[in-house]
């Protein structure tokens, strides 16, 4: 076997373990990946309906806090929570790469989620994501899985549960 030949193969064989690693590890879920501070969450695409630039968001009184108020949405209204204030973090002023991911609960009822920026959407391997442990009174609750991909970590957010008492 020549070096040329020696060389050719093994870049190959690295080049199919690449491959094998995110090609063939079965089902994938489609994400769209958001930011929170320095943070990479997903919700699954199936869940999603639009994404939408921040407008104007009318306040709601008497509201929770994690309400921020409420848009119109082509003559639907729909509330809009701060994700921050959902995971127990410090809210930010609203800017330019700020977005709402208008999420579709059921037929029904939608929900808009501010966050700090849209990224992308990603297939994610099944396998890749870990489920957590959670407790009924503790943000992981909603917390479907972590995945580690692509030297990414990513926190994959149960929409359902996580406006489960939005009924």
């Amino acid at each position: 076997m020549s070096f040329y030949t020696l060389q050719k193969s093994e870049s190959n064989a690295a080049l199919l373990n690449d491959y094998d690693d995110e090609a063939f590890l079965g089902p994938n879920i489609r994400c769209v990946m958001f930011a929170l501070d320095r943070e990479t969450y997903g919700i699954q695409v199936s869940k999603i309906h639009e994404v939408l630039r921040v407008g104007q968001i009318r306040r709601v009184p008497g509201a929770g806090r994690q309400v921020l108020g409420v848009i119109n949405v082509r003559g639907v209204i729909v509330t809009v929570v701060d994700a921050r204030v959902l995971f127990n973090m410090n809210p930010k002023p609203i800017d330019d790469l700020c977005r709402i991911i208008i999420v579709e609960l059921d037929s029904e009822r939608t929900v808009g989620i501010l966050v700090d920026f849209v990224m992308e959407v990603k297939d994610i391997p099944e396998k890749k994501f870990e489920p957590l442990s959670s407790t009924k009174d503790n943000p992981s609750r909603y917390i479907h899985g972590i995945a580690h991909f692509q030297e990414q970590v990513i926190i994959l957010i149960d929409v359902d549960t996580l406006f489960g008492h939005y009924e």
